[in-house]
């Protein structure tokens, strides 16, 4: 994407629209008690959280606050809040150390203009439940520091009368097996203060809407004494839901694909009976058929009173794409959508307003979409070429594994891989030998050659295997080719990987001929079970399907053709991707089945 005109001086960052946002947020109302009007749509507001890799930075230069005038102008044309990014880094430099004066007396400030204007502040800790680079959990950043920051943010503005809410942390992302503990104690660390104030929490995956209900149900255990919790999903109309939009012909999108981008997520809410609200939503300013696909998706919100933060305005933008700071004294092309929504008073509550009034269509027996998720194309080498997972997703464990098995870890580098090492998640490249396919599963333990012992949390097999474990990131260098991978502890056998009672008529413990249904289920990826982008199918996680549908056997579709799988994914469901091209739902889909033809 295009960085706006004050970044572009700073220097470029991967995480440049994950990295630096500040939300202005539709006006919630005061407490969760309380009913009043819900203003449905507000902006983001960012700026102070720009250049997350320059630290501490300088305002003006790095960074930059919001003056005055942008209070002023939002408010006249009706935004009553706004979520105000911040960053960990910044706000204390040293983990656990005293609050850097400079930066709180610059949030001070915003605090004062927005009240004067009657603006609400949501307080955003914008660090994606990392601390310089190191998850949250990790020994390099304790849970208890976590929880400390977040008393110490609730005892430095909690008497703010501008203070709307908290938003504990922005878009936890590569943290999926700590991030329901860190929020805990998130939520610990603010109502040690702040008895009232609504505490919105963000899901796993970058808070994906779309996604949402795969990753994010470990957070219905949260507590809150107070019982004012809001979740906050994101979304964007790309196909990695990112925010930069390259590729993307909106002329070939369909008019509800915003709705069905944030449906999951809804639904989700109402299954659970939670409240929520879009906290990022964005579209570009070079087609009106973009404002089309808003406009619907914020009439959907709307009838399930559940508001949307729009991405963005603020200082420094320019001529950004997604920006709605007028340029030349001239609106935005969205700004006429979203206004149309701004002073909106037919919600009193948030939404939706009724829990468990309509069954989730989009979600499979279990009720949550399958596991299986885009492969990608990306190779490692001539060597070994185990695809980056697209999600981090825990499993039940289901097999026994040896007690002692040492893999050597596959020898290439590129953009994405050093040494066999992934550099974005905790994860290996090994070869997919027998011995480590009935090793190396979800939930047993890995020693790693600098001595840490960690625990596979995700396991991707095609021509290599893929073996992703929690913690943070690893070195390739330390810990990669020619380096090896020891497993320690095995798995039990577990039958938490039993389908549910909508997969019952699942694949028989044949040699050769093994039929499995095909799973239930519908969203923007997936059309009867079938991936809408490559040719694949999710069928449900047994073990006489996992023993069958391999990679290089045979299947045969419901239209008679036989495909090659090149590709597995196996989680709480099975992704079972074939060679050839697309393949329709409508007529290979549930409720026909896959059937192995050779093994």
């Amino acid at each position: 994407m295009n960085a706006p005109t004050f970044f572009t001086k700073l220097g470029s960052t991967r995480f440049f629209k994950k990295a630096l946002p500040f939300v202005a947020v539709a006006a919630f109302g005061s407490t969760a008690v309380q009913a009043e009007q819900i203003d449905l749509v507000s902006l983001n507001l960012s700026g102070a959280g720009f250049a997350p890799h320059v630290l501490p930075g300088i305002n003006g230069t790095n960074y930059i606050f919001p003056v005055e005038s942008y209070f002023q102008q939002w408010s006249a044309r009706g935004i009553k809040t706004m979520r105000f990014p911040i960053i960990w880094e910044r706000l204390q430099p040293k983990l656990g150390g005293p609050l850097d004066p400079t930066y709180v007396a610059l949030i001070d400030r915003t605090f004062g203009y927005a009240q004067k204007h009657n603006v609400k502040i949501i307080l955003d800790l914008h660090n994606y439940a990392k601390y310089r680079g190191q998850v949250i959990g990790t020994s390099s950043v304790p849970y208890a520091r976590y929880q400390e920051i977040m008393t110490k943010i609730a005892q430095q503005w909690s008497k703010q009368p501008a203070l709307y809410a908290y938003d504990i942390m922005n878009e936890p992302n590569g943290a999926l097996a700590y991030w329901p503990t860190a929020a805990q104690y998130g939520i610990n660390g603010v109502r040690a203060v702040d008895k009232t104030r609504p505490i919105i929490v963000e899901g796993n995956g970058w808070a994906s809407a779309t996604r949402w209900a795969e990753w994010n149900d470990s957070l219905l255990n949260l507590k809150d004494p107070s019982n004012n919790i809001i979740f906050s999903a994101h979304s964007y109309f790309d196909e990695n839901a990112g925010g930069s939009y390259d590729s993307v012909d909106v002329n070939k999108l369909d008019a509800m694909y915003g709705v069905n981008r944030v449906k999951p997520f809804v639904e989700w809410l109402k299954k659970h009976g939670k409240r929520g609200y879009i906290g990022e939503f964005g579209v570009p300013d070079n087609n009106p058929r973009w404002n089309l696909l808003m406009d619907n998706m914020l009439a959907y919100l709307k009838q399930n009173c559940i508001p949307a933060s729009y991405w963005a305005a603020g200082p420094g933008w320019g001529s950004y794409f997604m920006s709605v700071e007028p340029v030349n004294g001239k609106e935005r092309p969205q700004w006429a959508t979203l206004k149309k929504y701004v002073d909106n008073t037919s919600c009193s509550a948030y939404g939706p307003l009724k829990a468990g009034t309509t069954t989730p269509t989009t979600s499979s027996g279990t009720g949550s979409t399958p596991v299986a998720t885009t492969p990608s194309t990306t190779t490692g080498s001539s060597s070994g070429s185990t695809t980056a997972p697209t999600t981090s997703t825990s499993t039940a464990p289901s097999a026994s594994a040896s007690s002692a098995v040492t893999s050597t870890i596959n020898n290439f580098t590129n953009a994405d891989w050093l040494n066999g090492v992934y550099r974005k998640k905790p994860g290996f490249s090994i070869p997919a030998t027998a011995a480590n396919k009935a090793a190396f599963k979800v939930g047993a333990s890995v020693k790693l050659a600098n001595g840490e012992v960690r625990k596979i949390t995700y396991v991707q097999i095609g021509n290599n295997m893929g073996i992703y474990l929690d913690g943070a990131v690893l070195n390739g260098t330390t810990v990669g080719y020619p380096k090896t991978l020891t497993l320690v502890s095995s798995t039990a056998t577990s039958t938490a990987s039993t389908p549910s009672t909508t997969t019952a008529k699942t694949s028989t413990a044949a040699t050769t001929v093994v039929t499995s249904t095909i799973n239930n289920f519908t969203n923007a990826d997936w059309l009867n079970g079938v991936y809408r982008k490559k040719p694949g199918f999710s069928i449900p996680a047994t073990a006489a399907n996992k023993a069958a549908f391999k990679v290089g056997a045979s299947v045969k579709m419901a239209n008679g053709q036989v495909r090659k799988i090149t590709y597995v994914q196996i989680g709480k469901n099975m992704g079972v991707y074939l060679d050839g091209a697309v393949v329709s739902g409508s007529t290979v889909g549930y409720p026909k089945t896959l059937t192995l033809a050779s093994n």
